[in-house]
Parts: structure tokens; C-alpha cells; sequence
């Protein structure tokens, strides 16, 4: 038996991912060192090592060591950096600044970021991504850093004076930003609200076009993940352009560069948060994959898309839930989907036709997401919404045709609008179905209950318990 690539590469990321775990707990390099030596015993001892010569091992060790060090100095390095340049004080300040990500329109205030601090402003002025302005007013420090939009921050400014200096320059992402703001007005001109802005936090990943109230019962109803670009998302996005150019005879090097082009636009479009760029990164392994006619490992592209990102930003392990979710959310369903799929009950006739199949894939999917999400919220949030696995059940399977044809309908509503109108009719049954449903089980009064916080540290033990799980099932 000899020890694969594939595997060296998942025992050295883990590696990594240890070593900007220690560092980030403040342990000194000594102590961090014989935690993962302890650690590397255990992964010495697997089956898949137990029959390797003592040279290879000796280099396996080297492998995992140099990416334990790699991780151990990225982190410290950067929380340095991010150390120094973090406000520490209340000050009165006067700052010009570009706005580094797209303005996010709530009921009662505009939410703007600018290097290293949040702004709350007043609704009018609209403000857009690329503008610089001026600043008047008293910043705050933050009790910890935030991450917006992969933009971390240490400052809150409230309500200050705002001031434009001038208007955003020319540019991709500008333009990307444009096209999706233009798509959104074409869906809102063929369905009415809120059904128009569900559809497009659908299709963009993004919450700022939900109302206030929508996005809280979203959240109460487990739909978070919902309301989040995933690779599921640009999957069908590339299928369906994929197939579009197949049918025009298009070489595989032209759809392969087609397909990339649509991905770099989309996530522009996207807002480029951390869930978006994960997407992306898969997506775009999946496409060199077909176009290099190699196997593509999901597991494989799920782990290289976030060391990735965690090498260019370590504190997105640690600071961005949106990020920390979409990844455990892909995780569970790479890892749980195929260990339950091939139980007895999932093997029955009434799942071998296309009603029953959707069933299945619905109930395995969400299942296997939250089996490793839930634990994570309850940490982060102390909250448990009850009604999730059944809400899951009752929006999900819709999800492939509502996303579809939100796509379809926004592109023909731009380009033939009583097209769009037709379908944004028939789309806007199933969205008012979606709000229905959230609305009714959001207002129960049972649908999400707060936990003891002494609770929350129950989540040791059971992502334990679900490594040995995982391990027993897969030796």
C-alpha cells in the first residue's frame, strides 16, 4: 500500500490549519510544537502509513512539519500586522477614504466600509463601491475584529458627517457591480417585494437586498445557508452555460475560458465575500478538471479553496461565521452525504424514481450540512432554531428551479420584458410559497430557543464523537 498524494496533501493542510489554530491561542512555538507532535503520532500510526518504508515516512513528517511551521508563522505574522493597524482608542477623526466593498441598504441606515472600520449613515446619500469620501466624526474601537465582506475591522463610526470627494473609477469589479444592481432592478420591475428581494439574495448570495424582517426570519427558520452563493450555485450556473455553448459548437478551450470568465464576473457581481470566493475556487477546479479531462475531488478542492484563503487572510477562520458556515455546510455534505446514502432505508424502490431521488437528496443534503453547521451556530450564537430540518424540507427541493429561473427571468426581463413579466409571474407563485412558509415558522413561538452558555462547550466533544464516526465508517 503505498501513501497517495491526495492523502499527503490532506494530513500537511490539516497541518497547517493546526499550526494557525495554535498560534492563534497565543501558545509559545515550543508548546504548539509537541501538541502537534502528539497529533502527528496519531497520523503516523493510520493504516495507510502503517506500510510505508521509514524513508518515506521520514519525509511525510517533513511535509507536515514545514506546513505546521508555515501555518504557525502565516498566523503570527499577520496578527501582527493586524494588531498594529487595529483601533485602540475613541477619537474624533477627519479621514478621506475609498469604500473598499459594496454599501449595504438596511430599513433605517446604509452600512459602509472603508479600510479597517464599519460607518452607520443615514439612508440618502446612496453611496457605491470604489467612491471616495471624506469622514467627519468620533470612531470607535470594536470589542473584537469583524470581518465584512473579507474586509476585517476594528472601528465603528456612527452617523458621522459624509462628504463625496469623487465617484468610482472605471473598473471590472464596478462594472460587475453595475450589471448585477441592473439585473436586480429588472427582477424587481417583474415581481413585487419582498418575493423580488429573496430572489436576489438567491442568485447573489447577498443579504442586502432582504428587508430587515425577512433576513430575521430567515435566520430563525435555519435558511441562513440558504441565502448564501454556494458551489451547488455556480455549479448549475456553469451547466447551464456549459451546455449553452456544447449547443453552439463551441471548442472545449472556448468554454473553458467562458466559463472561467462567467465565474471571475460572477463573483464580482457576488460582492467577492468569503462564501463566493470558496464557490469560485471549486467551481473554477471543477471546470480545469473537465477541460484537462482529470478526476475532480470535491474533498480535494474543498480543502485547497480554503487553505487558500486562509493563507491570504488567517482571520477568516476566526472571525467570519459566513465563511466558517459555507465551508462546515460543504464539509458535511462531501464527508455524511455518502455514508448515508448507502443505508438500507435510502435503498428502497420509492427512491429510484426522480420525486423520490429529490426527496432523498434533499433530506441527506440538509442533514448532512447541519450536522456539522448546528453544533457551530449554537457556539457562535448560544441559538437553535427547531424548525429547521422541516423548513429545509419544504424550501429546498424548489431551490435548482427557483435559482434557474431567476437567472432566466432577469437576464430576458433586461432584454425582452413581457417575457420576463410572463415568467417573473409563474417565479413569483413559488417565492410567495417560500415567504409563506418562512413567515409562518419564524412566528412560532418555539422556533428558535437561546441555550445555557455553559452548554456551548459541549461542541468539543461532539465534533470528537463525529471524527470517530467518520473514522469508523470509512476504514
Amino acid at each position: 500500500m503505498t501513501l497517495s498524494l491526495s492523502s499527503l496533501f490532506r494530513e500537511s493542510g490539516a497541518s497547517f490549519l493546526m499550526g494557525i489554530v495554535l498560534s492563534h491561542l497565543g501558545l509559545s512555538l515550543e508548546i504548539s510544537f509537541v501538541l502537534w507532535l502528539s497529533v502527528c503520532v496519531l497520523v503516523l500510526n493510520n493504516q495507510k502509513l502503517s506500510q510505508v518504508g521509514f524513508k518515506k515516512k521520514i519525509l511525510v513528517c517533513f511535509f507536515i512539519f514545514l506546513s505546521f511551521l508555515m501555518g504557525f508563522w502565516r498566523e503570527s505574522s499577520f496578527s501582527d500586522k493586524l494588531n498594529k493597524s487595529a483601533i485602540k482608542n475613541t477619537q474624533e477623526i477627519e479621514i478621506e477614504a475609498m469604500i473598499v466593498a459594496e454599501p449595504v441598504l438596511k430599513d433605517e441606515y446604509q452600512r459602509i466600509i472603508i479600510p479597517n472600520v464599519v460607518i452607520y449613515a443615514e439612508k440618502i446619500p446612496r453611496f457605491q463601491f470604489g467612491d471616495i469620501i471624506r469622514i467627519e466624526g468620533k470612531i470607535q474601537p470594536l470589542e473584537d475584529f469583524f470581518s465584512y465582506s473579507s474586509n476585517i475591522v476594528s472601528g465603528k463610526l456612527s452617523y458621522p458627517k459624509i462628504e463625496l470627494i469623487s465617484s468610482r473609477k472605471l473598473s471590472f469589479r464596478g462594472l460587475a457591480i453595475t450589471f448585477k444592481n441592473k439585473l436586480i432592478q429588472c427582477l424587481q420591475k417583474v415581481i413585487p417585494e419582498p418575493q423580488s428581494g429573496l430572489l436576489s439574495g438567491i442568485i447573489f448570495g447577498s443579504k442586502q437586498s432582504l428587508t430587515d424582517s425577512l433576513e430575521k426570519d430567515i435566520r430563525k427558520t435555519g435558511l441562513s445557508h440558504f441565502i448564501v452563493t454556494s458551489g451547488l450555485h455556480l455549479s448549475i450556473f456553469v451547466k447551464i452555460l456549459s451546455d449553452l455553448l456544447n449547443a453552439f459548437s463551441f471548442g472545449n478551450f472556448l468554454n473553458f475560458i467562458c466559463s472561467n470568465l462567467f465565474l471571475l464576473s460572477f463573483a464580482f457581481m457576488a460582492g467577492l465575500t468569503p462564501s463566493i470566493i470558496r464557490a469560485a475556487i471549486m467551481a473554477f477546479l471543477l471546470t480545469l478538471s473537465h477541460f484537462s479531462f482529470r478526476i475532480y475531488n470535491s474533498l480535494n478542492a474543498l480543502l485547497l479553496a480554503g487553505l487558500t484563503m486562509v493563507w491570504l487572510k488567517p482571520f477568516l477562520l476566526f472571525y467570519d461565521l459566513g465563511f466558517q458556515l459555507s465551508f462546515l455546510a460543504t464539509a458535511g455534505i462531501l464527508l455524511f452525504y455518502p455514508i448515508w446514502d448507502q443505508g438500507c432505508f435510502w435503498q428502497k424502490s420509492f427512491f429510484n424514481n426522480q420525486a423520490g431521488q429529490i426527496f432523498k437528496q434533499t433530506i441527506l443534503s440538509c442533514f448532512a450540512a447541519s450536522f456539522l453547521v448546528i453544533p457551530w451556530l449554537i457556539f457562535k450564537t448560544q441559538n437553535v432554531s427547531l424548525v429547521a430540518p422541516l423548513v429545509n424540507v419544504l424550501v429546498i427541493p424548489l431551490a435548482p428551479l427557483v435559482l434557474g429561473g431567476g437567472v432566466l427571468t432577469a437576464i430576458l426581463s433586461l432584454l425582452i420584458h413581457p417575457v420576463g413579466l410572463f415568467l417573473g409571474f409563474w417565479l413569483n407563485i413559488i417565492l410567495v410559497y417560500f415567504v409563506k412558509v418562512i413567515a409562518y415558522f419564524a412566528n412560532l413561538s418555539w422556533a428558535e430557543i437561546s441555550l445555557p452558555y455553559i452548554l456551548r462547550w459541549l461542541i468539543l466533544p461532539y465534533y470528537l464523537l463525529v471524527f470517530l464516526y467518520y473514522r469508523k465508517k470509512n476504514q
